[in-house]
């Protein structure tokens, strides 16, 4: 009986070339436009000038910067699909599903607290981002 390993390393391979999502992570981005979903109504917003911009360093600071103003923050990936964003007394800000995240692009999921009482209420934002070329 012959066992045909060669699916099997092609499998490995191509998980262990993967690059790290923390790695993918670092560098600049900015928001191109964010969805907000309440209850089956969503609405796209586009006039992102406002947001700050985000750079993600190696040592696990955040800087937001918008025009000559910044701010450092943390940041953890404390799973494969899971970012968190900390104040720098370490106390948790947000909390995002990474739902895309590659070379130019990251799409971020961040549940929200429903702003009506009631069950069964789904409200969430989808922020889109671009990475920044420097």
């Amino acid at each position: 009986m012959k066992v045909k390993f060669a699916p099997l390393v092609f499998v490995a391979l191509l998980t262990s070339c993967a690059p790290d999502k923390r790695e993918l992570l670092q560098g600049s981005w900015k928001i191109d436009s964010v969805y907000s979903f309440y209850n089956g109504f969503g609405y796209t917003r586009t006039d992102t000038e406002e947001e700050p911009l985000q750079h993600y360093q190696p040592d696990g600071r955040l800087r937001m910067t918008r025009e000559a103003e910044f701010r450092f923050f943390f940041y953890e990936m404390p799973a494969s699909d899971t970012l968190v964003h900390r104040s720098l007394d370490k106390k948790m800000l947000s909390k995002y599903q990474i739902v895309q995240l590659d070379h130019e692009r990251m799409v971020l999921r961040k549940e929200m607290q429903p702003v009506f009482p009631g069950k069964g209420q789904v409200r969430y934002e989808l922020r889109y981002f671009s990475r920044i070329k420097e």
